[in-house]
Parts: C-alpha cells; structure tokens; sequence
C-alpha cells in the first residue's frame, strides 16, 4: 500500500492520545496523521498533517477555523486520496470523515474511550456515515446497536 493511503486523524488532546496507541497499524499501512498542530503533535516522529485547532467556543472566530480545517481536509483528501480514512474524533475530523464517506472510503470510527454511557455529538454523526464503528465500552452498544466493542484502547 502506497504510503498515506491509510489516513488517522484525530482532535488534539486525548482524542489524539487515542490515535497514538495505533502507531503500529499507522507504521504498518504506511498511514499519515491528520491532527491540530499542538506541542504533543510537533513531538511525534510519525508522518503528520496539520490543521488549525479550534474549538466551538471561540464564537465567530470557530466558524472561519472550521472552514480553513474543510479546505485542508480537501486538499489532504486530494493529495492522499485515502482508501481508509481512521478517525477517534472529535469536530476538526469530521471533514475529513464525510469526505471519506462521500466518496466511499472506508471510514473508521472509534468512539472515545470518554463515552462510557453516553454518547458523543460526533460519535452521533458517525455512527450514521463510518463503514465500521468502534465503541470502548460495552455499554455504549445499547445506543450504537450495530457498533463493534473493542474494549479500551489503552
């Protein structure tokens, strides 16, 4: 497989905390990160993209952020044209994700490890567009009845 054909994105924080207990499968597939540029993120010796980090609270500001984070994911989506696209969430994935979907990837969703019995607003949105959906909790398959358990990530 050509290298970025696999692409894992994820949030800053613990979202992408999650994705780095993949490194083997992203080493393995030869898979290219997409995440926000944080501190942890410019550590990582793996093949990494970024996009701006922005959160839902900035007001106005969020909105033109969002859509500089739709623009990338594009232009990432063209340059890798993905076969899979792996995402642990949360809104600044979510391009990238129904890009993937749009264009029938394989989209693979992973609910966060902090959805014990709840579920999340972006898990919400990808349960109805990923290919497969993971959940980290048992619990959560009463909400995501056709989810995959596949216990915790760490």
């Amino acid at each position: 497989m050509k290298a970025g054909q696999v692409l894992f994105c994820a949030s800053a924080g613990g979202h992408y905390t999650e994705l780095l207990q993949l490194t083997p499968l992203i080493e393995k597939y030869q898979g290219v990160v997409v995440t926000e540029k944080t501190k942890l993120s410019l550590e990582t010796a793996l093949p990494t993209q970024y996009v701006p980090y922005s959160s839902r609270s900035e007001g106005v500001t969020y909105l033109f952020k969002f859509l500089s984070v739709c623009w990338l994911s594009f232009c990432y989506f063209l340059q890798y044209r993905p076969k899979v696209i792996i995402s642990t969430g949360v809104h600044s994935t979510l391009p990238l994700c129904l890009l993937g979907w749009l264009f029938r990837r394989k989209v693979i969703y992973i609910e966060t490890v902090a959805a014990v019995t709840q579920p999340t607003l972006t898990g919400k949105v990808m349960y109805k567009v990923a290919s497969e959906f993971y959940v980290q909790w048992e619990e959560l398959l009463v909400t995501y009845p056709n989810g995959i358990y596949g216990g915790v990530l760490f």
